[in-house]
């Protein structure tokens, strides 16, 4: 998978494209929107890397780029556990990342990088390229899915202190 973005102002746009069985798969729009899909054939002797070369090419010299990976924003989804946590939290941790990483990645906006489980809490690990948009989409679906209660969304920037960004008015407790 290749992802591009471009910044118009205010709007980060957001490419990505892929070579699957069906062909190549271009998805585009706009950080935090569903955008726009759409699948082109493939011939099998073509080379994937080549096919996304030449897809990308024209972007890049419209001025989109690969997002630097120091420049997207450590976000952390933690919920509360009982103790170790049980099969499950271990299963609902599952659920939320298959979540996360569809909700991310159809919107422009990231990855999932994984997730674990500690005495008294679970976290799943993401990064995203606009924190305030993740919140929202992100929080969306998980109350959607109902997977909302307890959870506490907080900016984890490496060498500094956790910033909640939800629930708002700082009320809620994250565990480093």
């Amino acid at each position: 998978m290749l992802r591009l973005y471009k910044k118009e102002g205010d709007t980060l746009r957001y490419w990505e494209a892929w070579v699957g069985d069906d062909g190549l798969s271009v998805h585009r729009g706009v950080v935090g929107e569903m955008g726009e899909h759409q699948t082109t054939p493939v011939p099998p002797e073509e080379d994937p890397d080549m096919v996304l070369a030449g897809a990308a090419e024209p972007l890049v010299d419209e001025g989109y780029d690969e997002p630097d990976p120091d420049s997207m924003a450590p976000l952390v989804v933690q919920y509360p556990l009982q103790g170790k946590g049980s099969g499950h939290d271990f299963e609902k941790r599952n659920a939320v990342e298959e979540l996360l990483t569809d909700i991310l990645g159809w919107t422009g906006n990231g990855e999932v990088e994984g997730g674990e489980t500690q005495p008294g809490r679970m976290d799943i690990f993401c990064r995203v390229m606009d924190p305030q948009i993740a919140v929202r989409t992100l929080v969306e679906a998980l109350e959607e899915e109902g997977y909302l209660e307890g959870a506490v969304l907080a900016l984890v920037p490496e060498g500094e202190a956790p910033r909640v960004l939800w629930p708002e008015g700082g009320s809620a407790t994250f565990r480093v």
